[in-house]
């Protein structure tokens, strides 16, 4: 019976946990001497080139980044500087330069549209984004860059016709009307409809010439009205005069 308790107890007794603890601190100024045949491991495992990308922090290799800078440097296209120049000419050369953003269509219906635009004597611009910023990029229609943002189409023309060009657009399904330079001055949507309520050409500048002859004839009748009265007055003194010396 002991000698089984005994052994029970025996069995239950458990290992301590050792942990080793070092309280010297590591000789980083004179590392120890490897052995030899380490010390030669060692030195043939030394890389003879150096990694390229060694010292660089993470974010600099990111591939985002690196593209995003191959993008930003974008070498100057000659054909796009001579085609750039070309659509400048036409945009100071034009009397209304509209510019539409082009819904997603077929060629079908943008050819149809075309058509519709050039019999109101508006004539497609070929042109891209980087185009238009070579073109106004500096000129005092730089601000018609806040248009061209993607998929825009730009017509130009001699006939400032605005209200025939908003109701034009409205027949156009594809096509949505942004804005136009008219007589080199960039107007909004807003600012056409205000433009196209107003009279035309001929009747505002009656108005103004009637406007000023009132204004020169009221000026006019008021320096004249007291020589008038005065004149008047002297003639029945004179008849007056003239009827006393009779009686």
């Amino acid at each position: 019976m002991s000698l089984s308790l005994s052994g029970h107890l025996l069995r239950g007794v458990k290992t301590p946990l050792v942990q080793t603890v070092r309280h010297r601190t590591p000789n980083l100024r004179k590392p120890a001497i490897p052995h030899w045949s380490r010390a030669v491991v060692l030195k043939l495992t030394i890389p003879t080139y150096r990694e390229p990308n060694e010292g660089k922090h993470p974010i600099d290799l990111c591939d985002k980044k690196l593209k995003a800078a191959q993008k930003q440097i974008k070498v100057e296209n000659p054909f796009e500087t001579i085609v750039a120049k070309e659509i400048y000419e036409q945009i100071c050369g034009a009397k209304l330069v509209a510019i539409f953003h082009g819904l997603p269509m077929t060629q079908a219906r943008l050819f149809a549209a075309r058509v519709q635009l050039y019999k109101m004597g508006l004539t497609y611009v070929y042109h891209n984004t980087n185009m238009m910023r070579i073109a106004v990029s500096g000129t005092r229609h730089e601000a018609m860059l806040k248009l061209y943002q993607k998929d825009t189409l730009m017509f130009v023309g001699d006939n400032p016709d605005v209200a025939k060009l908003l109701k034009l657009e409205k027949k156009i399904s594809g096509m949505v009307l942004l804005g136009a330079v008219v007589d080199n001055r960039l107007m909004s949507l807003a600012d056409l409809k205000q433009y196209a309520a107003l009279p035309s050409l001929g009747v505002m500048q009656a108005q103004l010439v009637h406007t000023l002859g009132s204004t020169a004839q009221r000026i006019s009748q008021n320096l004249v009205a007291h020589q008038m009265e005065l004149t008047s007055s002297l003639t029945r003194h004179i008849e007056d005069k003239a009827n006393e010396k009779e009686d």
